[in-house]
């Protein structure tokens, strides 16, 4: 675990021990109690988020947290779920008892000593916490504060508009298979010996980058899938004033709709383009990846269960691989007899931590004395998908296929991690080409970020696609040529949440009770909506966020602590709606209500019985009132009394 996390709990201990002989009073003691139980909270979500990643709190939690959960394996985190709400428990007992111990030990002679050791001892705790250190980083995005990185090393400079060239009018068909977790590093014989055997046989006629490392913003399946795409990296939109916030972002019907990728390109050179996966297509937005950037066919658990002949044979997470492979191979023989030119990218989930499960048809069903049941998992999808391969090779389109496995990021959190972790980590890419006769290895360092740019040309095409490299070219990737390449890529996050592309209202605003959606241009928000919207009528959309085991705060929490000026349009259900003005005459009754105005100012409340059209005349009218910050104060004394119903 965390050194610094170490760190920081020796010096709260010394705080907690110290700081009896400053605790006079009932009211010192109660600030006490909840010092220990914010701090007991922030040591655990770092402890639960290192479980899931590996790496403590990173993107990949704070993405989640901002998407939603729906969707993912609870089934494999009964344990971990038990074990945060014991901490929360603990947490809550160890506060009290701290209160009840020191609340009657009243000391008549101030210890100056002991007192400024207590207080730099909790203050120090709190400097060297990688919770506080990590929401403090993330903090200073949110209000802007420049990088100095982002100076040095200029966006621009680096990053590559998309352009496809073609090489040759021979464009073959690929298949591209995102192996869940599959890492390098289950390659390697001196850790786990003979655990990949068949597709290490088929490496022997493919080209295998051994060097492919894992940038900032890669790191889990979404982002791993941008990456490759994309050739940029998942940044999350920070809450502020000048970049809008994404706090659930599993409300929005577009994913980085301002980017590029591979496959709109493909698109525009007549590929059909097909996605597959074992899981709910809805988690972490992949539907919305996929559907923005122009694949034709998507389908993952929902949409593929109809064709199962046992509809029970599933995991947490989804489909069996075996399933998956059987139908997706269905699909290949298909889409080859139409002789239209396709791109079809699948998921597996068989190696997914943190136990991995294992397929019935696997002929292994154990690796070695099948203890572990991540590697027994890792060893039956090393035949699944070398059988997949061989199935397409041996078929009559076999020729005309580009085959790619490749592991979407590095092994979270699994039950082979400690091995995991004596090895060099590196992501798994092998491109697997039948017009070529020899194999080729290469060394050359890399990130997932410049896939698509190496792969296109195996399609018959040269490609600049954002920060990519072409691996097979002469120019250096980005993490061959940049130091400290991740700190750049942190210092960028502000360019790069320009992707997401939040609109500018430049025609009327639809809010369509039909569909419970707001319409902005093409882009289309669910309910319950909150719009913050600037000078411009740019706006900042948030929404709420439902997790099965928890629920984040109301919209009303993100209104209460904007500016008096600050012009929004809310919508949500009408009996909060109608607590935000008391006297107005929308029926609470109603299913949703919209709010337009100000907090310190006048503010527009309607019921929605039918669809809503608001003009830029009467949206540009609202940012004009004129407001009152004594006015704001009652509406925030009005939405703390929304939380209380």
């Amino acid at each position: 675990m965390n050194y610094m996390l170490w760190l920081s709990a020796g010096l709260f201990l010394v705080a907690l021990f110290t700081s009896k002989n400053r605790t006079r009073t009932r009211k010192s003691a109660l600030i006490g109690a909840g010092t220990i139980f914010i701090y007991m909270l922030l040591s655990a979500f770092y402890i639960i988020s290192n479980y899931f990643t590996g790496e403590g709190i990173n993107d990949a939690v704070i993405f989640h947290l901002r998407y939603g959960l729906e969707g993912s394996g609870f089934g494999d985190y009964y344990l971990i779920i038990g074990i945060g709400f014991g901490l929360l428990i603990a947490s809550l007992a160890l506060s009290i008892f701290y209160y009840r111990l020191v609340k009657n030990d009243v000391f008549e002679h101030h210890q100056k000593l002991k007192y400024a050791l207590s207080l730099s001892a909790l203050a120090l705790s709190l400097v060297f916490h990688p919770t506080v250190r990590f929401l403090g980083e993330s903090a200073l995005k949110a209000i802007g504060i420049e990088n100095p990185l982002s100076l040095q090393y200029r966006f621009s400079d680096y990053y590559q508009d998309p352009v496809l060239t073609p090489l040759s009018e021979e464009h073959p068909n690929l298949v591209y298979i995102f192996a869940e977790s599959f890492e390098e590093t289950y390659f390697d014989e001196t850790l786990f010996p003979s655990l990949v055997t068949d597709l290490r046989a088929i490496r022997e006629q493919s080209i295998t980058f051994t060097q492919i490392k894992q940038a900032l913003g890669t790191s889990w399946t979404i982002a791993g899938m941008t990456a490759v795409q994309c050739g940029i990296p998942l940044v999350t939109p920070s809450a502020n004033a000048h970049s809008p916030q994404g706090n659930s972002m599993s409300k929005m019907s577009t994913f980085y709709s301002g980017a590029v990728c591979m496959s709109d390109m493909l698109h525009k050179e007549g590929y059909k383009l097909i996605y597959r996966s074992g899981s709910p297509l809805e988690f972490a937005g992949v539907d919305k990846l996929y559907r923005t950037h122009h694949f034709d066919d998507i389908k993952g658990i929902k949409e593929l269960k109809p064709l199962l002949t046992h509809s029970s044979y599933q995991t947490p997470w989804g489909l069996y691989d075996d399933t998956l492979l059987g139908l997706a191979m269905n699909d290949f023989k298909k889409l080859s007899k139409s002789k239209q030119k396709f791109a079809m990218f699948l998921s597996t989930m068989d190696t997914h931590h943190p136990y991995g499960h294992v397929s019935k048809s696997c002929k292994t069903q154990k690796y070695q004395d099948g203890s572990n049941s991540m590697l027994n998992a890792v060893a039956c999808s090393d035949e699944l998908i070398a059988k997949f391969i061989k199935q397409i090779g041996e078929s009559p389109y076999g020729k005309n296929t580009i085959i790619v496995v490749a592991s979407d990021h590095l092994a979270m959190h699994n039950m082979a991690i400690e091995t995991l972790m004596k090895g060099e980590r590196r992501n798994q890419l092998m491109i697997i080409d039948p017009r070529s006769s020899s194999a080729q290895t290469v060394d050359k360092a890399g990130t997932t970020l410049d896939i698509g740019a190496t792969l296109l040309p195996f399609l018959g095409y040269k490609a600049t696609l954002g920060l990519g490299r072409d691996l097979l070219g002469e120019e250096e990737s980005l993490e061959a040529s940049l130091d400290a390449f991740d700190k750049i890529l942190s210092a960028w996050s502000k360019e790069l949440s320009r992707f997401w592309e939040f609109p500018k209202i430049e025609q009327e605003l639809v809010l369509d009770t039909t569909k419970n959606n707001l319409k902005i241009g093409k882009t289309l928000y669910k309910f319950p909506i909150l719009l913050r919207l600037s000078e411009n009528l740019e706006v900042s959309p948030f929404f709420e966020v439902k997790l099965k085991f928890f629920e984040t705060a109301k919209l009303f929490g993100y209104l209460h602590d904007y500016h008096a000026n600050d012009a929004f349009l809310w919508v949500d259900k009408c009996s909060r709606l109608s607590a935000l003005e008391p006297e107005s005459n929308v029926s609470a009754k109603g299913k949703y209500c919209y709010a337009l105005g100000k907090l310190g100012a006048e503010i527009s409340l309607e019921n929605l019985n039918a669809p809503k059209k608001l003009s830029l005349e009467v949206l540009n009218q609202t940012l004009t009132l004129p407001y009152e910050d004594e006015k704001a104060l009652i509406r925030r004394e009005n939405l703390m009394k929304i939380e209380e119903k």
